[in-house]
């Protein structure tokens, strides 16, 4: 198992096996690669790379793939067709597929990073560049388990290009995301946006971007767009401004607010009515800078506006004391009360804990002693037990203080986890910047899993100006998960956001093997994460970890291992036995004595296309060594192989993606020239 504190962005040169057939190569150079690569516009097709679409999925589960198109010369996209998904248990209609072109954008001002997805259906690919197409299939709930096969038909300026798709779903069901209890969240800027310190208007993102009025038709179609966004992506938290109330339009009289509603009702009406929204937050009732002023409705400089006021001002009694009774009503009138959860300040600063606690009891004099409360915070508060319902600590506060936070679930309390900002990604850091590859967001709901976590929570959904969107930004993606569309007048979603759906599906199915088996849910979790910054960047680990978690959550067989003892030896490559905790009745030895030693073994591959192969192994030098893996005789390529530590007593496992034929196989372990030392034991196909 390789680890790695991931310091620098990784670039992934190399996307697996398998070569194209002669109708691909006429027209342009095709290969594809599952949702945890990353592709480049600068990526060449590698050899033996794939050329198939193969998913394993849960039932209620969305899963991606990529398909990569690259020519010498410019051609165009013009159109992407399913055909239905069929076999023997029924099928899957083709409206249960979708696609989205792989656009780019530069955060750093410089290089070209694959994060935005694009709403075209057609693209112009210029010459020599990769142009990828993300490929979706929304796996129906309670859909009979199974093998489904169709084709994905890719119509190009110069030819047809038909990629084979295999689907296999498992008897499980992901829970939606409206009944889940691991809730997602982001802070989403769909009106003004304003400044922590005076109350300023940051920037209203829709009409500064769109040039969109607001509660215009337009308008609405876009919070539309974006509560789909948010649906397909698992986001079940919408945060709730202030604003709407403002619109409705609330106003102030002498020292009596007329409250209306309307605009409000609206709004959270739209985002229930999509189906994904299990909880509604609301906005703070303080500002987050210094957690000393009050969020309120006044009227100041000739117009009725939301600004500030000090705590234990005049204004900031009368706000609230007639807000939250009316809010409340309002609420219980609506039956929203049980799915509300009140923002206090985010972030509370240390030195003003006592503004925080009197703003929590003043909220419960009318809401209720039980009434709930949500806040992110970066440092461990002992202060705030008992006020604060579900604490969202920064990921390294919750690795550096877990017992802290285990006690406060043990109390009752919710604990998500938090990025913003910081921990640094540079620093070795999981985080969801857009410069870094996808899987770090997918694997913050494995570390949320492993450390008890019942949610994430992210600032930035479409906080694009103060994220610096479109400029160099210091914290590259880190304000925002989805882009514009100016042109449509809607949204992007992005990889990064694909991947954070992805997580949070694994995460579910971790929680369903947890009823079952939790130390083999733990063991899963841990295969892929240490730590929030001791994780791996192996992406055929993944893959083949993902697979383990389907099968086990399923409760399906696991895949049979295949002793590489029993497999044809040539060269110096013979049968051991010296040592211990090897499978089978040994293990193979002594490749490393001649050039051109190896072992072949045979494989049954249950569905042609790409599958992992774990080589479980042992090295007992103090260096990486490699071997020289062959699949069918054909496209050699190198695998790593860790130090395991002694030889022959400690096993670790190597995993590579093969691309395989249905039924018959050969995978050849050869040691060349540039080789080092490893005994292979078993071969598992994932």
């Amino acid at each position: 198992m390789r680890l790695h504190r991931l310091l620098i962005p990784l670039v992934v040169l190399a996307l697996l096996m398998t070569g194209a057939t002669p109708a691909v190569a006429a027209v342009a150079r095709v290969w594809t690669a599952d949702s945890w690569k990353r592709v480049f516009q600068t990526d060449q097709r590698p050899a033996g790379a794939s050329t198939s679409i193969n998913w394993d999925a849960a039932r209620n589960e969305a899963e991606s793939y990529q398909i990569l198109l690259r020519h010498t010369v410019s051609f165009s996209i013009t159109g992407v067709t399913f055909s239905a998904l069929t076999g023997s248990a029924g099928s899957i209609p083709a409206g249960n597929l979708e696609y989205k072109f792989q656009n780019h954008h530069a955060p750093e001002g410089g290089q070209l990073f694959p994060d935005p997805l694009g709403n075209e259906r057609t693209k112009t690919v210029a010459a020599n560049k990769t142009q990828g197409i993300w490929v979706t299939v929304n796996v129906p709930a309670g859909q009979a388990a199974g093998t489904y096969t169709g084709s994905v038909d890719v119509a190009t300026s110069t030819g047809a290009i038909a990629v084979p798709v295999r689907l296999t779903v498992y008897p499980i069901d992901v829970p939606n995301a409206v009944d889940s209890k691991y809730i997602y969240s982001t802070w989403n800027v769909f009106f003004n946006e304003y400044a922590d310190s005076n109350g300023d208007v940051v920037a209203d993102e829709i009409v500064d971007r769109y040039h969109f009025p607001r509660y215009s038709a337009q308008w609405w179609k876009l919070m539309e767009d974006f509560a789909k966004e948010q649906k397909a992506t698992r986001q079940n938290q919408v945060h709730i401004s202030i604003d709407p109330l403002l619109d409705g339009p609330t106003t102030l009289v002498g020292d009596t607010y007329h409250f209306d509603w309307s605009k409000f009702d609206q709004f959270v009406e739209l985002f229930l009515r999509h189906g994904s929204v299990a909880r509604l937050r609301g906005n703070p009732l303080l500002n987050a800078l210094h957690t000393d002023q009050v969020w309120i409705i006044d009227n100041a400089d000739g117009e009725t506006k939301v600004t500030l006021a000090p705590v234990g001002s005049a204004k900031a009694d009368r706000w609230l004391d007639q807000y939250l009774p009316a809010l409340k009503a309002h609420l219980d009138a609506k039956g929203w009360t049980d799915i509300w959860y009140q923002t206090i300040s985010d972030e509370p600063k240390a030195d003003k804990l006592d503004n925080y606690n009197w703003a929590v009891g003043k909220y419960r004099e009318y809401f209720g002693a039980n009434a709930k409360t949500q806040d992110a915070v970066i440092d461990v508060f002992p202060e705030l037990a008992g006020n604060l319902s579900v604490w969202i600590p920064l990921i390294d506060r919750l690795q550096e203080n877990e017992q802290f936070y285990r006690d406060r679930q043990a109390a009752g309390d919710e604990v998500w986890t938090y990025v913003c900002l910081q921990p640094d990604a540079r620093e070795g850091w999981l985080n969801r910047w857009s410069n870094y590859p996808a899987y770090t967001a997918r694997q913050l709901a494995w570390g949320n899993f492993k450390y008890g976590a019942t949610g994430f929570f992210h600032w930035g959904y479409n906080a694009w100006t103060a994220g610096a969107y479109g400029q160099v930004e210091p914290y590259p993606g880190d304000g925002y998960i989805v882009y514009p569309d100016l042109p449509n007048g809607t949204v992007r979603t992005s990889v990064r956001s694909l991947a954070t759906r992805d997580g949070n599906e694994e995460y579910e199915l971790l929680s369903i093997l947890k009823q079952r088996d939790p130390a083999a849910a733990q063991r899963l979790a841990d295969a892929l994460m240490r730590g929030y910054d001791n994780f791996t960047d192996d992406t055929d680990l993944m893959a083949r970890t993902r697979k383990e978690l389907l099968l086990r959550a399923a409760g399906t067989a696991l895949p049979p291992r295949v002793e590489a003892e029993d497999g044809r030896l040539t060269g110096t490559g013979r049968v051991d036995t010296v040592g211990s905790g090897y499978t089978g009745s040994g293990y193979v030895g002594w490749l490393d004595q001649a050039s051109g030693s190896a072992v072949t073994v045979d494989v049954t591959a249950a569905r042609p296309g790409p599958q992992v192969v774990e080589i479980r192994y042992s090295n007992g030098t103090e260096t990486t060594n490699t071997l020289t893996l062959l699949v069918n005789g054909a496209a050699p390529r190198k695998v790593e192989f860790l130090p395991t530590g002694d030889w022959n007593t400690t096993w670790s496992s190597a995993y590579a993606t093969v691309d395989l034929a249905a039924g018959a196989n050969t995978i050849t372990l050869r040691h060349d020239a540039d080789d080092g030392s490893v005994d292979p034991d078993s071969l598992t196909l994932w």
